[in-house]
């Protein structure tokens, strides 16, 4: 399997967003007509489909400067609202969706929908979540592996940060992050195992096409995976942020850690593989956020996630991509310490559902529910 080599650190991202009813606050099934508005717009090739027809994708261009990425992800999100406001549509941020049931999910009328509903039945619609995707650029193929294995053991501590999915179905799931549960049930979702090199990683792949279930790379549904095509690592599972300055403070951070690991500052243990701990500490990320004591594989100790993010951050504050990529992590690192994307779902779903609140009275609250999360989409970090 070629890589494509990229030059070291650059970095890209995914956003799926959420398509709501401007009057009711549910997901509309819209990205038809979203992507029929766009038609002939300048950045057209931006937008993209997903499996299901309440979702639409947002690609930023490659990038070096953390502010060039900032201030096209942000133009190109204002460019969606923009467009489908006049539709009577929204778009907002978050893991999940409240009023979110699987089975009115509908599908894209796309060949790669039609074939992961062949393939996995109901699965893509229970997997219709939405997650953010960072891209890091790499040299080569071995510094992708190594890059893989040192961004797979930091996925605990990616998924509390960015933990924005506690709801699904009206209910209250009694996890900070529910989406990164959905991918465990797919045979070839969960970790990246860990790979000595590349070759180790075609001998893997070799296996898992051989099986029969998976034909290409799209459909290994690792947290961290190679994307040789375009000479990147992804990490996959942020779930996407109610704001999209958090989004590119988290990519910030993503390209901070790889150079840690790329310059040889952050090493795994030699010839460890992943361990019950890390599995475990996956799943407390998710139940518990931020608030959560995860495992560190790096120095095979048990800590609380703000106490892991404090150190990482100290270790880039040493050495920073640029002083741009530190203030966005800065930002971040103090915005942790005082709210998590959850806890503000969680919070404008009391509020909405308070007694003394005159827009609860059924349907009426879950749409000032969803407004007030979409208000949230370009909130600055504080």
């Amino acid at each position: 399997m070629q890589f494509t080599h990229s030059d070291a650190l650059t970095i890209g991202m995914e956003l799926e967003f959420q398509i709501v009813d401007i009057q009711t606050g549910q997901l509309s099934p819209s990205s038809l007509q979203l992507r029929n508005a766009l038609e002939g717009h300048t950045n057209a090739k931006r937008y993209a489909l997903e499996a299901t027809l309440s979702t639409m994708e947002l690609n930023s261009s490659v990038h070096t400067d953390i502010n060039a990425l900032r201030d096209e992800v942000v133009q190109l999100t204002r460019t969606l609202r923009e467009i489908g406001e006049p539709l009577g549509l929204d778009i907002r941020g978050g893991g999940t969706q409240l009023t979110q049931f699987w089975n009115e999910r509908i599908m894209a009328p796309t060949a790669r929908a039609t074939e992961l509903e062949n393939k996995y039945g109901f699965l893509p619609k229970r997997f219709s979540t939405y997650g953010m995707h960072v891209h890091i650029g790499v040299p080569s193929a071995d510094e992708a592996i190594l890059l893989g294995n040192g961004l797979q053991a930091m996925v605990p501590l990616f998924i509390a940060l960015s933990a924005a999915s506690p709801f699904l179905q009206l209910t209250d799931t009694g996890f900070a992050a529910s989406r990164p549960l959905e991918s465990l049930v797919y045979p070839h979702g969960g970790g990246m195992p860990r790979m000595r090199n590349w070759l180790e990683f075609e001998a893997v792949i070799g296996d898992v096409f051989a099986a029969g279930l998976a034909a290409s790379l799209k459909d290994v549904y690792w947290d961290v995976r190679p994307k040789p095509e375009f000479g990147t690592v992804e990490v996959r599972v942020f779930d996407t942020p109610l704001s999209v300055h958090k989004g590119v403070a988290m990519a910030a951070l993503t390209r901070g850690c790889a150079a840690l690991l790329l310059d040889g500052t952050l090493r795994l243990p030699p010839d460890t593989q992943q361990t019950t701990a890390e599995r475990v500490s996956r799943f407390l990320a998710c139940r518990d956020g931020m608030n959560a004591t995860l495992y560190n594989p790096f120095s095979r100790a048990w800590i609380p996630a703000q106490q892991w993010m404090a150190e990482l951050v100290d270790e880039i504050t040493r050495a920073p991509r640029s002083e741009a990529d530190l203030q966005h992590v800065l930002a971040l690192k103090s915005h942790c310490e005082r709210v998590q994307d959850c806890e503000i779902m969680r919070r404008v779903r009391a509020d909405t559902q308070s007694d003394n609140n005159p827009h609860n009275d059924g349907m009426h609250g879950l749409a000032e529910n969803s407004r007030q999360l979409c208000r949230q989409l370009f909130a600055p970090l504080q």
